[in-house]
């Protein structure tokens, strides 16, 4: 079975900004210690050398364009889900958008996924899933994806948190618990 992750965009702009080629600034992402961002950077240089894990992009150019908004072509983020695609290491999939330009999700999910431009991603795993792929979401700093983990949970839909721990920190600290 093939493995595949849609790659949030902040897996894309925390790693670029730990590559010293990349003209994205360590101090346009949340994650301030540099260790932590080099912990992305080194997930998303081994998922780029590994020709058996695929990226997930749609036919559209949803994921992308979303990934351009963000991120310029000297960005090493960029650069690695270009070279999957090059190497056609890509699951294709189609989502269905609505009149809004959002993507459609089954009516019990969506209310959960409160971030209209996430659920381009929750689509995309759900199509690859769909298409028989082992399909998880990558994030490294969104807390919104904790915040749906519950209803993700219950879609079969797996989130894979980078820098965890950091991540949970941060939710709590948002939600007033820390």
């Amino acid at each position: 079975m093939v493995s595949a992750r849609v790659v949030d965009t902040n897996v894309l702009i925390v790693s670029s900004a730990a590559d010293d080629g990349s003209p994205f600034r360590p101090g346009a992402t949340p994650v301030q210690e540099g260790a932590l961002r080099k912990q992305v950077l080194d997930w998303l240089t081994a998922f780029e050398q590994d020709t058996q894990r695929y990226a997930v992009l749609d036919w559209d150019w949803h994921i992308c364009s979303e990934y351009q908004n963000k991120l310029t072509e000297q960005d090493y983020g960029w650069m690695a889900l270009m070279l999957k695609k090059d190497r056609n290491e890509v699951v294709w999939v189609g989502l269905e958008m609505d009149a809004d330009g959002h993507a459609i999700l089954p009516a019990t999910l969506a209310p959960d996924v409160t971030d209209l431009a996430d659920r381009k991603i929750v689509a995309a795993v759900l199509a690859g899933q769909a298409e028989g792929v082992e399909c998880k979401l990558t994030n490294a700093c969104d807390t919104d994806w904790l915040d749906c983990a519950d209803a993700l949970t219950v879609h079969g839909v797996e989130v894979e948190h980078l820098i965890e721990d950091w991540l949970r920190s941060k939710w709590a600290s948002r939600r007033g618990h820390a």
